[in-house]
């Protein structure tokens, strides 16, 4: 059938309408992300007028050359609790058995990577261990640089251990403690991988991932109700984490005595976060652990209330997996 003029003039003007509304719907979205690029860059350049200029071995990687993936997921994760807590107040509490069993080992196998890695690349690149500079090792550093964004990336996936705390509706585990490691780690470590990925930065993730290890394994096995009678080594586990606190601060400062070239920034900064956390775990610790004994008119414990080491089932709440005995 034959168009007619006036037919063919009315499709040209709704052709030419749609292709004008296509025009505006695309400016529309170019808008915002012209002002997120233009936001990431000034961010970056302030970066990178604030710390120098950044490793170029580890420029392209996932996640690194922009600030803004790291800042926005520090901001969900800090949201999530917040907004999970108050989703879950009057919902009941979720097991997750099964899903805390697969992370927990997940979790525990990533660190062993981590740990044999680490000490074979250190030692391909015969690192000191008194003070290592950032580009002597050539290829071993590389090595070092690839196992510690895993490192960084597997504090983002540790934001979950406070993600299950809210869906099981263990708030007393979610602390200033507990919010600000996880988050502040996240962020230093991205820093750390953009301007020192290697060298002296290798020491502290080795002593964490051994120490996960032990950490991961205990509050996956903590999941079943049978091996609870085995995990009387919770306490030990702070221990152990003061211990390494303390052995990081120790090899950061060797590096201020005898210098190797280290950024002599970085190693002011790296000994004075790890004071805050040796401050907040032995609080922790001190809280937890060397509670006042009981007057003796207060010893016994309330009818149906268990007492072992001293604590009544009501103190043996951990962290992740550790399922409250009281409860049970």
């Amino acid at each position: 059938m034959a168009l007619s003029r006036g037919d063919s003039d009315s499709d040209c003007k709704t052709a030419f309408a749609e292709e004008d509304l296509s025009h505006q719907v695309v400016q529309v979205e170019a808008v915002p992300t012209e002002h997120l690029k233009a936001f990431d860059d000034e961010i970056n350049a302030f970066l990178d007028t604030m710390f120098g200029p950044r490793d170029s071995r580890v420029r392209g990687w996932f996640m690194l050359d922009s600030y803004l993936p790291t800042f926005f997921l520090t901001v969900i994760y800090l949201l999530s609790i917040w907004l999970g807590n108050k989703c879950m107040r009057n919902r009941p509490a979720l097991s997750l058995r099964g899903t805390l069993t697969l992370y927990n080992l997940g979790i525990t196998l990533l660190s062993l990577y981590m740990l044999v890695e680490l000490i074979l690349s250190s030692w391909e690149g015969g690192y000191n261990l008194q003070c290592q500079d950032l580009a002597s090792a050539g290829e071993a550093d590389i090595r070092v640089a690839k196992v510690l964004w895993w490192y960084y990336f597997s504090k983002l996936i540790e934001f979950l251990d406070t993600i299950f705390f809210v869906l099981r509706k263990k708030t007393g585990q979610i602390t200033f403690l507990h919010v600000y490691h996880h988050a502040s780690m996240f962020n230093i470590w991205w820093c750390v991988l953009n301007w020192i990925p290697c060298g002296q930065s290798f020491f502290g993730p080795t002593l964490n991932s051994f120490i996960h290890i032990l950490m991961y394994s205990y509050y996956g096995l903590s999941v079943f109700p049978s091996m609870h009678k085995y995990l009387w080594w919770k306490k030990y586990l702070t221990q152990a984490q003061l211990v390494q606190f303390v052995l990081t601060i120790t090899h950061t400062m060797s590096a201020v005595v005898k210098p190797c070239g280290f950024p002599f920034g970085c190693l002011i900064f790296q000994s004075s976060y790890m004071l805050t956390l040796v401050i907040l775990f032995l609080n922790f610790y001190v809280q937890t652990y060397r509670k006042k004994p009981m007057k003796k008119g207060m010893e016994e414990p309330p009818a149906g209330k268990e007492v072992k080491n001293g604590f009544s089932k009501a103190y043996f709440t951990a962290a992740n997996g550790v399922i409250n005995k009281k409860a049970q």
